[in-house]
C-alpha cells in the first residue's frame, strides 16, 4: 500500500509541502525511537556495584507494596497532562483573557475568546508533542543512566537475601551480586537506584504542565494575579509528593531523587521550549510557534515579526498578533541633527539582522478589543535600547540630543592670516602656538 503525502493541512488552503510534513514526522519518529530504546534498555541486565554488608544504608526493609506504583506514577505525570491539555485548549482557552470579543449579532461578549478551531487544533498538537516528548526523553536518559551506574537501592540486602554466613572480605572488602539468592528480577531493579524513575517522570510530565499553565493564563504579565501562580504551583507540588514517596518506600536515596528531579525539570524545559515562546514574553498568551518550515534562514529573537494571520502553513496566528506585522523595508536615519523615524526601526549590532526594518504600530485596537493584558507594555514600551526610541514612547525624549563635538569659533587676529597663521612682520616665519596668546 503505498502511502501519500495529503496535498494540504485541514486548516489551510494552500498547499502542503513535503519538507514540512517531513520535519513534523520526525518529532513522532524520534518518540517511538525513545520509547522502543526504553523497553530494550529494560530488558538488559544493569551493572552490578560491589556493596557492603554492614552499609546501613542498605538495609532499609523491602517494600512490597509501593505508595505510588508506576501505573499510578503515570497516570498523574502522562494522562493527567494529556487531559488537561486536550480539554483546555478546545474548551477553555481564551476564557481568562481581560478582552474578549464580542458577537456581531447580540453583542455579547463570547466566552471562550477568539480562538478559532484550526488555532486550537494546532496548539494541542504542540502542547501533546511538547509533552509526550519531555516523558520520552526523561525515561530513556534515566533509564541509560540507571544500567550504566548500577547504583544499590536502600533495601538492596533485603532483596538480596544474602546466603548463611556470608561476610565481607577483609579488610575492607566487600560484596557482590554472587551472595544473593533472592528473586533475580527483583536483584535485578536493586542495582537501579540512581536516578529516581518516578521523579523524573513525574517532574518531566507535570513541571511542562506548569510551563503550559504559566504560558496560557500569561503569569508573567504586569498584572500581578496571585492565584495564576498559586494555580500554576499546584502540578509541582504533586511531583514533588511523588518524588517524595520513594524515599518513603526506601526505594531511593535522598541523592537520586533529587537528581532525578532536575532531570525531569530539563527534560520539561527542552521540550516545552521545543514548540512554545518563553512564559516571560506574556504577550505571546502561550500561543505555540508557527508551522515550521526548512531552507529558510533562522531570524533572530529579537527580530523575529509576528506574522500575519493568513491561511498559510507559515502562521496560526491571533487577529490581534495582526497588528504588528505591516510589509515595507524602511532605513533608519543615521544622521545626528534628522529626526529619529516614528515608523520602524532596525537593530544595529546584532549579526542576524537584516537590512530590512520592522515597523511598529500606534494603538489601534480593532473593534473586538482582543489585545495583550500587558498591551501597554508592548505598544508604548516595546523599543528599549535608547537612539531607537519613537515619539509613541512616553519615556523618551521627544528631541534628539546634538551630541557632536564642535570647537569654539575664533577670530582672527589683526596681521594674522584667516589661515589662522600669523604673518611674518621680520622676513622669517614664526610659527606660534597657543602660548602666545596667554595674558601674564
Amino acid at each position: 500500500m503505498k502511502m501519500e503525502i495529503p496535498a494540504k493541512l485541514p486548516f489551510s488552503k494552500r498547499r502542503l509541502r513535503p519538507r514540512v510534513v517531513i520535519s513534523y514526522i520526525f518529532d513522532y519518529v524520534i518518540l517511538i525511537v525513545c520509547v522502543i530504546g526504553f523497553w530494550i534498555l529494560d530488558s538488559l541486565e544493569p551493572y552490578h556495584q560491589h556493596f557492603s554488608l554492614r552499609n546501613y544504608t542498605l538495609q532499609y526493609p523491602y517494600a512490597v507494596h509501593e505508595r505510588i506504583p508506576i501505573a499510578y506514577a503515570l497516570c498523574i505525570s502522562g494522562a493527567f497532562p494529556l487531559v488537561l491539555i486536550i480539554v483546555y485548549t478546545l474548551f477553555i482557552d481564551g476564557l481568562f483573557s481581560h478582552h474578549k470579543s464580542q458577537d456581531p449579532v447580540s453583542g455579547k461578549r463570547k466566552l471562550r475568546g477568539p480562538w478559532r478551531w484550526k488555532d486550537r487544533l494546532w496548539e494541542m498538537n504542540c502542547g501533546i508533542l511538547g509533552l509526550l516528548l519531555s516523558q520520552a526523553l526523561a525515561f530513556l536518559i534515566t533509564q541509560v543512566l540507571k544500567n550504566a551506574c548500577g547504583k544499590p537501592r536502600p533495601d538492596l540486602i533485603d532483596r538480596c537475601q544474602p546466603r548463611d554466613g556470608s561476610v565481607d572480605g577483609t579488610p575492607y572488602g566487600l560484596s557482590n551480586s554472587s551472595i544473593c539468592t533472592g528473586d533475580p528480577a527483583i536483584i535485578k531493579d536493586g542495582f537501579r537506584s540512581w536516578p529516581s524513575g518516578h521523579s523524573s517522570s513525574s517532574f518531566a510530565g507535570l513541571f511542562y504542565t506548569s510551563l503550559w499553565l504559566g504560558g496560557k493564563l500569561h503569569i508573567m504579565d504586569n498584572r500581578g494575579e496571585a492565584w495564576k501562580s498559586l494555580l500554576v504551583t499546584i502540578p509541582i507540588l504533586a511531583a514533588t509528593l511523588v518524588a517524595v514517596s520513594r524515599i518513603m518506600d526506601a526505594r531511593h536515596h535522598p541523592f537520586d531523587v533529587i537528581t532525578g528531579s532536575l532531570l525531569g525539570v530539563a527534560c520539561a524545559m527542552l521540550s516545552y521550549r521545543q514548540y512554545f515562546p518563553p512564559i516571560t514574553e506574556a504577550w505571546r498568551k502561550g500561543r505555540a510557534y508557527p508551522i515550521r518550515t526548512w531552507g529558510t534562514e533562522p531570524a533572530a529573537p529579537i527580530d523575529a515579526k509576528f506574522s500575519a494571520l493568513d491561511d498559510d502553513t507559515t502562521a496560526l496566528r491571533n487577529p490581534e498578533m495582526e497588528r504588528l506585522n505591516v510589509p515595507g523595508p524602511r532605513e533608519r536615519s543615521t544622521s545626528p541633527l534628522q529626526p529619529a523615524d516614528t515608523t520602524g526601526y532596525a537593530i544595529s549590532g546584532n549579526p542576524y539582522a537584516s537590512s530590512q526594518v520592522y515597523p511598529r504600530r500606534a494603538h489601534d485596537h480593532d473593534p473586538e478589543g482582543n489585545w495583550s493584558s500587558s498591551e501597554d507594555d508592548v505598544g508604548d514600551g516595546y523599543e528599549m535600547q535608547p537612539g531607537y526610541a519613537t515619539r509613541q514612547n512616553a519615556g523618551a525624549n521627544p528631541f534628539e540630543t546634538h551630541t557632536a563635538y564642535e570647537p569654539p569659533a575664533h577670530t582672527a587676529p589683526t596681521g594674522a592670516d584667516p589661515s589662522g597663521l600669523p604673518t611674518s612682520h621680520t622676513g622669517q616665519q614664526e610659527l606660534f602656538n597657543d602660548a602666545a596668546g596667554r595674558q601674564v
